[in-house]
């Protein structure tokens, strides 16, 4: 049940960027193509062509992938054989237990997406997709999941990209939330289903992906694949002897800089990794020769021409020029990412238009904020709203004191009096003797400063006497935006899920609506 929307405006949680972006400013528009709303993707349809050889290389790569999964095909699968289908992507890392539980808003804004965009538009077909970052090599990032306020953490000596590496890695931490989980495990043991062994974190994550999304014909594709990678090395050539993506993105990034924001990205001379299994390290260029940083691989132009040809799969975009990649495999309309990823999408579009690749309609995720019956009853107690919660916790601590006549204790009328006093003597000792101004002054100055501590004693006699009401403050904040952020960017999915296992994700795509840019606050 929907309770209210924060405007974004009054969360903190956004940059100045994104706020102008969804305000549809002036001076965001040259940095994206379309507006997120109905004209802006009739606009983009009408201007997407997705030739039928690419549509059939997708369909049977996905075929593929969802054949070594061991999984059955979305039933939806064949319409992306169709000229009038078409996709809406989102994508995130292969977080351990899908990591925050963004993760999981993310596919619920695709999914909700792709179906207003059927009631806007019946004739054409829409499908949800999740693209698996499969080729991040940045294990710590992965690595951790934070449930029931403990941190599960799993280690490894292998290198390279973490979706190739071997799910025993991550065996210690499956069985340790088993046992934090405690008679509630059984629920999450049938959502993983998982064999430990060297089955890739790649295939285990699209295996519980599709299982907890199983009704909503999401689509998961997983970008390393080499006949995908095929197609794209005309575009990857052009990364490797060119650097056009490193001047058009910074020229981007200054024309951003310039008007006020910041850049959330820098790109590199060459934009792509060299990728092998327990291997994914920078392709740099160096007196014409391409060094493999960190290793003592080397070629020439021709040699890594010649590479590319025979192995399009070693060779791994980062993230300015994954989106890139995405976008030239997919008859994508919309990208939907968090405030971070839309913020360098922006710095975009100029190397989409150079590389002669279409630029999606950009749509922020939903941001969710669950509370609970006794987090409800203690606001309204506290004289409060949701949204005090999202300004410093010194400062709720201070509009509760302030908003309640039992605490609201100020001497900032007997100040004013003092000073009415001061005047009022001033006007009657200088009368008699100028020279006693100052002595008045001084007098009058150790009067103030004793009111003061007077108030400020008071104050800490009230704080004291309010020390419940204060700690229940305290503990809201830290449900609310832990650290500073909502709460979504840190707490696991599962605890969640196990309030509601049958209609978790229901409930979430009726609250979904990427349409409308705020915090969406429910009634868990």
């Amino acid at each position: 049940m929907s309770e209210q929307n924060i405007p974004l405006a009054n969360s903190g949680q956004v940059s100045s960027l994104i706020l102008d972006y969804v305000a549809n400013k002036e001076t965001i528009q040259p940095f994206y193509q379309y507006k997120n709303d109905a004209e802006g993707f009739k606009q983009k349809i009408e201007s997407s062509h997705f030739s039928k050889e690419k549509r059939e290389l997708l369909f049977k790569q996905l075929k593929q992938q969802y054949l070594t999964n061991g999984i059955a095909l979305p039933k939806k699968l064949d319409l992306l054989l169709e000229e009038n289908t078409y996709v809406v992507t989102t994508g995130h890392q292969l977080c351990l237990f899908g990591g925050p539980q963004y993760f999981i808003h993310k596919i619920i804004s695709t999914i909700k997406l792709a179906k207003q965009l059927k009631e806007l538009f019946p004739s054409k077909n829409f499908l949800p997709l999740f693209w698996l970052a499969s080729e991040d090599h940045d294990f710590d990032e992965i690595n951790h999941a934070h449930i029931y306020h403990t941190t599960l953490q799993s280690e490894t000596e292998l290198k390279g990209a973490v979706g190739r590496l071997p799910m025993s890695i991550f065996e210690d931490s499956y069985l340790e939330l088993y046992k934090l989980l405690g008679d509630r495990a059984k629920e999450i043991k049938e959502l993983f289903d998982i064999s430990f062994g060297d089955k890739p974190i790649a295939q285990v994550t699209t295996q519980w992906v599709q299982k907890l999304f199983k009704e909503e014909d999401l689509i998961i594709l997983d970008g390393d694949d080499k006949e995908l990678k095929r197609s794209f090395i005309p575009t990857i050539k052009k990364e490797l002897l060119g650097e056009s993506s490193f001047n058009n993105i910074n020229a981007t990034s200054e024309q951003l800089k310039g008007l006020g924001y910041k850049a959330q990205v820098t790109p590199r001379e060459i934009n792509l990794f060299y990728l092998k299994n327990n291997l994914r390290e920078r392709i740099v260029l160096q007196n014409g020769t391409y060094i493999i940083l960190n290793t003592d691989l080397t070629f020439s132009e021709n040699e890594i021409l010649d590479e590319l040809e025979k192995h399009p799969d070693r060779f791994s975009p980062n993230v300015v020029f994954r989106p890139v990649y995405q976008e030239a495999v997919l008859p994508n309309l919309a990208y939907i990412g968090g405030p971070g990823e839309l913020a360098y999408w922006l710095q975009l579009k100029n190397n989409f238009e150079n590389l002669q690749v279409p630029f999606p309609v950009l749509v922020l995720r939903d941001l969710f904020l669950p509370t609970d019956e006794k987090m409800r009853i203690n606001i309204k107690r506290l004289n409060l709203n949701i949204v005090d919660f999202f300004s410093h916790e010194d400062d709720i601590i201070k509009a509760y004191l302030k908003n309640n006549p039992s605490t609201h204790v100020d001497f900032d009328s007997q100040i004013n009096q003092l000073e009415m006093l001061k005047d009022q003597t001033l006007i009657k000792v200088t009368a008699v003797d100028k020279s006693l101004s100052d002595m008045v002054e001084a007098e009058y100055v150790k009067m103030k400063k004793r009111i003061k501590r007077i108030n400020l004693k008071t104050q800490r006699s009230i704080k004291k006497r309010e020390e419940v009401s204060i700690n229940r403050i305290k503990n809201i904040k830290a449900k609310v935006t832990p650290n500073g952020k909502l709460a979504e960017r840190k707490e696991n999915f599962i605890p969640a899920y196990l309030t509601h296992p049958k209609n978790y994700i229901q409930n979430l795509i009726d609250l979904s609506d990427p349409f409308i840019s705020e915090i969406k606050v429910f009634e868990q």
